[in-house]
């Protein structure tokens, strides 16, 4: 999670008190974000063209940098020492209208549309009816994008957006574009095994898949997974389903594994990969957490991590909650899903932030 996404969630998790503290602090506008006062203050009957025309301008300059946040309903003021600073609010009108205006926006303001731009509305606590609108604009993987009237383009530059020339546009992205890879789950049913009623244990074997999205294709992509079972009865593994395509090796007495594709394998945008299964028995006694750690990537991306630690409480309620249902398939699913801390993702959130969590 990058700065635009952790403001975006400190203010949907704080709420106007979020929006009171920048004001108190004197905040002032940065890289990763951007206040702004509607025109019309959303009195009106649609997004005011002005508020339209910022909108487009931050999606492109976000967009085409390392992502921000817009806060609506905030005015700034000039500081000679620290620029634009938040100095007081102008609420907003019906907020969940104004930020329905936006949603309803976004696809008509670039080419090609950023596709995982977010907003939400804030309540104020005095005013009734009336708030604020935060609008989460993620870097894109479809970068660049141009602002369709007028037609030009923007980059995030301090705390302003800069019209962007021709020269600097092609050294940001006249390289070859880069996918972004992210992950998915398939689980086959888990079961109970255990020859001591007073002992309940699970086996389950959970598939770990890839797959890319944006432009090009995912080279020399790799997986690396750090196993530790929570106690001695307990097992853990890996198998591999496509040994042809990813050879890899374990260490450490199969604590640690590691995959790199093979040399002329590519991963297309939306195909998917399935490079290994993790395969855990775990029986009592729970001594120590479950703890697994997956990074994937490709030669041209960032690292990306999936890590988490589970009691043993945790894991005693999971298997016991399942015992009571053992046949019942979304029982065996609730059970892993606990175990290994999949968040899952509605369809909506998927397209937003770009990955896939089961």
């Amino acid at each position: 999670m990058g700065r635009a996404e952790d403001l975006f969630e400190k203010i949907r998790n704080e709420g106007e008190s979020a929006v009171d503290f920048f004001i108190e602090t004197g905040q002032s506008e940065e890289l990763f974000l951007d206040f702004k006062r509607s025109t019309d203050n959303g009195s009106g009957t649609k997004l005011h063209d002005n508020d339209r025309w910022n909108l487009a301008k931050a999606i492109s300059g976000f967009g085409n940098s390392e992502g921000g946040i817009i806060v609506w309903g905030v005015e700034c003021s000039r500081n000679s020492k620290r620029g634009d600073v938040a100095c007081s609010k102008v609420l907003i009108e019906q907020p969940r209208r104004f930020v329905s205006w936006l949603e309803g926006t976004v696809s008509g303001c670039t080419v090609p549309p950023h596709t995982r731009v977010t907003h939400i509305a804030i309540d104020s606590k005095d005013t009734e009816d009336c708030g604020y609108a935060v609008t989460l604009i993620p870097k894109s993987y479809d970068a660049p994008h141009q602002c369709l009237r007028p037609l030009q383009y923007f980059i995030r530059a301090g705390s302003d957006f800069v019209p962007t020339p021709h020269a600097v546009l092609a050294g940001m992205f006249g390289r070859r574009p880069q996918p972004f890879i992210f992950h998915n789950w398939s689980l086959p049913p888990a079961k109970l095994v255990s020859a001591d009623p007073s002992r309940l244990a699970i086996q389950f074997d959970l598939g770990l898949k890839l797959s890319s999205w944006g432009p090009g294709l995912a080279r020399d992509v790799y997986v690396s997974l750090m196993l530790l079972p929570p106690g001695s009865a307990s097992r853990g593994g890996v198998s591999l389903p496509d040994q042809k395509n990813w050879p890899g090796y374990q260490s450490f007495g199969g604590v640690f594994h590691s995959l790199v594709s093979a040399p002329d394998f590519r991963l297309a945008p939306e195909m998917f990969a399935h490079p290994l299964n993790i395969n855990l028995q775990l029986e009592p006694p729970f001594e120590t957490d479950l703890h697994y750690r997956i990074t994937f990537g490709h030669g041209g991306s960032p690292v990306y991590k999936i890590e988490a630690r589970t009691s043993p409480q945790a894991i005693e309620k999971a298997i016991l909650d399942f015992s009571k249902t053992p046949e019942d398939k979304e029982a065996a699913r609730k059970a892993v899903v606990q175990i290994m801390q999949i968040e899952e993702k509605s369809q909506e959130v998927i397209q937003q932030e770009g990955y896939y969590s089961w």
